[in-house]
């Protein structure tokens, strides 16, 4: 359990340069497994808006790649830091570098991006703008290695059956990533 306070910044007195620094809020975030679980309302609140993690009931379950970005962001405050969570996360997915450095780049440009949901090789996208619940993605990603070979006929079956649009991302080694868009076409 990690340990994270809400520090707000007071006036003290009428003088301008008289500041003092109060703790607000004292909670508790967990580690599950490959998740980071909060369960403060204000906190799913603030995270949600942002399309940040899972609700489930009363929790809110962020993957470990998105709790890292958000780590980074300053909207998560798990006492853990980025780089912490992006190590645990490598430790059950090779790609988690990858994977993160793909969500960096697109929730940076404005997209809200989710990592798969269960066992899913593939990150869902959404349009910039939407809210999550109030339209679909209409993309997945899924992150390869610079140079890696994609399975090309079963991803595309597995983005069809998902009705979503199919997007490699290659990570090259000094980060840069290459978005390749693959689709059928039929020439009926």
């Amino acid at each position: 359990m990690f340990v994270y306070k809400d520090l707000h910044v007071g006036e003290k007195g009428g003088g301008a340069g008289n500041r003092d620094l109060r703790i607000e809020d004292v909670h508790m975030g967990k580690l599950e497994g490959e998740f980071f679980i909060e369960d403060d309302e204000s906190k799913i609140e603030r995270l949600e808006l942002i399309g940040a993690g899972v609700r489930e009931g009363e929790i809110l379950k962020l993957p470990l790649i998105e709790a890292a970005y958000f780590e980074g962001k300053g909207f998560l405050g798990s006492g853990k830091s980025e780089g912490e969570l992006l190590e645990l996360a490598a430790s059950s997915d090779s790609l988690a570098t990858e994977k993160f450095a793909v969500l960096k780049h697109l929730r940076d440009k404005g997209y809200i991006v989710r990592d798969g949901e269960g066992k899913s090789d593939f990150m869902r996208i959404y349009r910039k703008g939407i809210r999550i619940g109030e339209d679909r993605s209409e993309s997945v990603v899924k992150v390869l290695r610079e140079g890696e070979k994609p399975e090309l006929a079963p991803d595309l079956e597995k983005a069809g059956r998902m009705r979503k649009a199919l997007v490699y991302a290659f990570v090259g080694k000094e980060g840069g990533i290459l978005f390749v868009k693959a689709y059928r076409v039929g020439f009926d």
